[in-house]
């Protein structure tokens, strides 16, 4: 459809102005605006890059091969209007059925997923709220009310306030997972407010053909160990002594390997260690970078509250043992190893000096992360509303993996 003449000055008015930062695109072939009757509507700022935008493309993809109709509508969270048409890179091959919140003219669907706790604050999700009327409603929270700092990026209180405010009849808000559960129980305790939280969690779907489970045979020195994660001081261990323990440097058994940067680590410990290798986001895919790891090993700051971990299950779905901050096990359960930064090397000691076991607990972590995580669970979740228990494995596998972990 021709472009709107308000669209071409506001286009004009960003072209002139600072344009979109690294991995942000102009969306140009977007839906215009108008009545649309779908299954599914997804609302979610499609400006966010990373797991967001995967996690939103992912289960497009997987209602739409099951024979759905699905929308989504970008709710931007920028003042500008020059910003509102701007859509992370990966949503552009699908432009065709995204369409901006403020074109919209309405919307009748039997699912709408909200994903985003700020954007559900904005007064552009309030506008929305109008011009969409679902037989059901699910209110995704993926990240975390406080950053690092402590400082509040929304209030659980007010978002419990806004959803109860919204018109919509059927409606559950679904934390990402138990850590999030546990955070708006403790911040509305001493609230006027009554917690509304779903009795189910909504975690992050993967798309499991993208990993090729290919765990290494043999683990043989020096074991290669990583993380790829954002380079930012939430995502590292702030403590320089306990980062040298998870990551170490100079250890003839073991090679460190980061993907996505460590100007953080260079802040925390004067320099990066020499004996690293560090590549940046986009020098590797993300697969190729995780068939060449034998462990993955991820310690982010200890006051950074994760909403789930979608790196994890990447790394787990690739076959790799996963070695984790004890605080995890709420989320991942069997799933994982869990450690003090201390012990990260005998854990990898005593992985290394097990072939056999290994290969037969990631093999049995993949299959489990795959009934949890993937595609197909995303269906049993919208169609019969299932909930997504606390990973375990059998007994001998349960029993395997804590002798690996015992003191």
């Amino acid at each position: 459809m021709r472009e709107k003449i308000s669209d071409w000055i506001w286009n004009r008015v960003g072209s002139v102005l600072k344009g979109p930062p690294d991995g942000i695109a102009q969306g140009t072939g977007m839906l215009r605006g108008g009545d649309f009757d779908v299954d599914v509507c997804i609302v979610t700022n499609c400006a966010f890059p990373g797991g967001n935008a995967a996690t939103t493309l992912t289960e497009l993809e997987t209602f739409e091969t099951a024979g759905l109709k699905v929308l989504i509508v970008h709710c931007s969270l920028k003042k500008s209007r020059w910003k509102w048409r701007w859509l992370a890179e990966r949503y552009l091959p699908y432009q065709d059925r995204i369409v901006s919140g403020d074109e919209v003219e309405a919307v009748r669907c039997r699912t709408v997923i909200v994903r985003g706790p700020r954007m559900i604050m904005t007064r552009a999700f309030t506008r929305l709220v109008a011009k969409i009327t679902p037989e059901h409603a699910i209110f995704v929270i993926n990240n975390s009310a406080w950053n690092e700092d402590r400082r509040p990026i929304f209030s659980w209180p007010e978002l419990h306030r806004k959803v109860a405010t919204t018109g919509w009849r059927s409606k559950e808000v679904c934390p990402t997972g138990p850590l999030v559960r546990a955070e708006s129980a403790r911040d509305t305790q001493m609230s006027d407010v009554a917690e509304t939280l779903s009795h189910r969690d909504w975690p992050p779907v993967l798309d499991e053909t993208a990993f090729e489970f290919a765990p290494r045979p043999e683990m043989r020195t020096p074991v290669v160990i990583g993380r790829h994660a954002r380079d930012h001081p939430g995502k590292w261990l702030e403590d320089g002594t306990a980062l040298l323990e998870v990551y170490p440097d100079g250890d003839p058994d073991i090679e460190v390997c980061i993907l996505g940067g460590a100007q953080t680590v260079e802040a925390i410990l004067g320099t990066v260690p020499s004996g690293w290798t560090v590549l940046p986001f986009g020098l590797r895919d993300v697969q190729e970078y995780l068939t060449s790891l034998d462990v993955f090993v991820y310690f982010p700051s200890s006051e950074r509250q994760e909403a789930f971990g979608r790196t994890i299950v990447e790394a787990i779905l690739s076959g790799l043992p996963v070695i984790l901050p004890r605080r995890f096990e709420a989320t991942f359960g069997d799933l994982a190893l869990y450690s003090t930064p201390s012990r990260v090397r005998l854990l990898i000691a005593r992985l290394a000096a097990d072939d056999g076991g290994r290969l037969a607990y990631v093999t049995a972590c993949r299959d489990l992360a795959v009934s949890l995580y993937a595609r197909p669970s995303l269906l049993h979740r919208l169609r019969e509303g299932g909930n997504i228990p606390k990973p375990a494995l059998n007994e001998d596998l349960a029993a395997w993996r804590e002798g690996v972990m015992k003191p």
